[in-house]
């Protein structure tokens, strides 16, 4: 029979064993990559507001990390922040009221609207007036787009051109701007129904279509590589609206909505609101028991609610913009007569790493579960001639 010592010593080298596989399932469960905990967190920064308002929406943001928007009620005022300086009004074109601010590119110039007219803003000339109805985007050779009729392009050197509807529309808008000179927006359409277009310079405006199952669409934003996203709903209101992403190669694709919603129903929604270079997409979720929560999109993660990678106790509705650095822009209602504008800014440059799933959850404390039963099979295996 084997001496005491000998056993004891076994043991113990066996034990120290599966205190390692422990160690390393208890990783595998609470955290795949150890480094991803950090990367999947936000600084959040409160933009703050123009002076005594206290309705502040954050609309756009360059890769320099400024924002642009709007603050107050009643008047509203255009505003232009950044890190050093803080939120700082843009004024209103003569005679004006009112002004918002819906884009800005990363020369610093700002595109916008004053009492329903299109305006560009520089530092060194202020505010001037584009003879346009909102302007709602400029690309990095100061193009802009926008129209609330009609969509329109203008440049300094051609001015305003039309960009006409969709066959048998009357109507258009242009949302976004990239700086291929490609632009997406939102026509009528024969039946009645919006669609969302791409338009060039080559080939004029082509019907995006619609997701299955949806009659009507709208384009929100494209990136340097021609992605589109936007959403697609169904003109009568039944179900809820998807957010899409479009490419040549794929068409529409149904963006779908934040995981863990519950209970889920066909009446929620999704809206996408902008996409970066890197195809990373930001919007909104609503849910008849949730409410609106802002979402983060990527190809290796899905729809993430952004409000679980941010500090609790900030709620943030709706995402409305992005940078190709993954700085995200957005608003949140935390009153009746407070709406907040917020910044979030990666405390990683890595990209947010996608959750652990609950397939991997499940795997890893099945595990655990086996390493535990082993252990004390092992215990009482080894301890058994000791007590004899």
């Amino acid at each position: 029979m084997a001496s005491i010592t000998s056993l004891k010593t076994k043991l113990k080298t066996k034990v120290k064993k599966l205190t390692v596989l422990f160690g390393s399932a208890a990783v595998m469960t609470l955290g795949m990559n150890a480094s991803a905990m950090a990367a999947t967190m936000y600084d959040v920064t409160n933009l703050g507001n123009v002076g005594q308002f206290y309705f502040n929406y954050a609309l756009g943001i360059n890769d320099a990390g400024q924002v642009v928007g709007s603050s107050g009620i009643n008047p509203n005022r255009a505003f232009l922040w950044n890190s050093s300086t803080g939120m700082t009004d843009l004024g209103t074109l003569p005679g004006g009221r009112d002004s918002y601010a819906y884009g800005i590119n990363n020369a610093g110039q700002v595109v916008g609207s004053s009492d329903g007219q299109g305006f560009l803003w520089t530092s060194s000339t202020g505010m001037t007036a584009l003879g346009t109805s909102a302007a709602n985007a400029i690309n990095n050779a100061g193009q802009v787009v926008g129209g609330e009729n009609r969509a329109f392009l203008w440049s300094s050197s051609t001015g305003s051109t039309d960009l006409g509807t969709l066959p048998g529309g009357s109507s258009s808008r242009a949302s976004d701007i990239n700086d291929n000179s490609q632009v997406v927006g939102t026509s009528s359409t024969s039946n009645g129904t919006s669609h969302a277009f791409l338009w060039n310079s080559s080939t004029g405006m082509t019907d995006l279509g619609t997701l299955p199952n949806k009659n009507s669409s709208s384009a929100s934003a494209i990136n340097n590589a021609g992605q589109v996203v936007g959403n697609s709903g169904n003109s009568n209101g039944s179900q809820g609206s998807r957010a899409f992403l479009w490419s040549s190669s794929t068409g529409m694709v149904d963006l779908g909505l934040p995981p863990g919603r519950f209970p889920a129903s066909d009446n929620d929604s999704s809206y996408a609101n902008d996409i970066n270079d890197l195809g990373q997409v930001v919007g909104s979720s609503d849910s008849t028991f949730n409410g609106r929560r802002a979402f983060l999109w990527s190809s290796s993660n899905g729809m993430v609610d952004l409000n679980t990678l941010i500090d609790p106790g900030i709620r943030l509705d709706t995402a409305t913009a992005i940078n190709n650095k993954g700085q995200i822009v957005g608003y949140s209602r935390a009153g009746s007569y407070d709406y907040r504008a917020y910044l979030l800014t990666p405390k990683s440059s890595t990209p947010v790493p996608e959750p652990l799933t609950t397939g991997g959850s499940i795997l890893a404390g099945a595990g655990l579960v086996y390493l535990r039963r082993r252990y004390g099979r092992l215990y009482r295996s080894q301890n058994k001639p000791l007590q004899e």
